[in-house]
């Protein structure tokens, strides 16, 4: 199945276009690699992406055959880590996934 395709039956993203935004832009990593919307997912990758003012990682249990109900959603995936980021981190040409910098010291 397709990678955007997975994050939009899954629900982990809600629409497909935003999808495929963050494929194309190099944000979503599959087993720790930037992979394009297209990229072939298969059960136990781990995908990871950022959203809004949160990284997650999730681990793929099983792959969607048609629609799915939000109930059945946490049957897909299972969540690995979930980072909070500071709410006035905006992306820019900074790496989500990147380790925060350390503020300065004044002695």
């Amino acid at each position: 199945m397709r990678l955007d395709a997975f994050l939009k039956k899954s629900l982990l993203i809600k629409r497909r276009e935003l999808a495929n935004q963050l494929c194309d832009e190099g944000m979503v990593r599959v087993n720790g690699v930037p992979r394009k919307a297209s990229h072939d997912l298969k059960v136990q990758d781990e995908i990871e992406f950022p959203l809004y003012n949160r990284v997650l990682k999730v681990r793929v249990l099983s792959l969607p055959e048609g629609n799915v109900k939000k109930a059945d959603q946490w049957s897909l995936f299972e969540v690995l880590e979930d980072k909070r980021l500071p709410l006035d981190l905006g992306y820019g040409d900074e790496d989500p996934f990147a380790a925060p910098s350390k503020p300065p010291r004044n002695h």
